[in-house]
């Protein structure tokens, strides 16, 4: 979930990693008014899974809550959790990567992968 326009928020995060990830497959996002979804059955090459994972790290810096991840064929399951911190879970990444700082933001809904 967002605070603002989900729209407005994938916009931003496009922005701030200068490259616009649904270029590629623009059928595989649905962005609603507070909601992004993303499902895909497609190799990705280890460059194509870095750059999902730094648009994700940057849309869910406007998020407020849920989590992102991506489980590409052939690579390590990668996730970010954000806003979990009232239900018990830590608020961070998993999948051996550095914690995130606690934000009051939400991605919730946000999914990368097959599904």
């Amino acid at each position: 979930m967002f605070h603002e326009s989900a729209r407005l928020s994938f916009a931003r995060a496009c922005e701030r990693v200068a490259r616009d990830v649904s270029v590629d497959h623009p059928d595989a996002w649905v962005v609603d008014d507070r909601r992004v979804s993303f499902a895909i059955e497609s190799e990705m090459s280890s460059a194509d899974v870095q750059h999902h994972q730094r648009f994700l790290e940057e849309l869910a810096g406007e998020a407020r809550g849920g989590e992102a991840y991506l489980a590409p064929e052939g690579h390590e399951r990668w996730a970010i959790l954000v806003g979990h911190t009232q239900s018990g879970v830590p608020d961070g990444r998993t999948s051996e990567s550095t914690q995130r700082e606690p934000s009051d933001t939400d991605v919730t809904a946000v999914r990368f992968g097959r599904q």
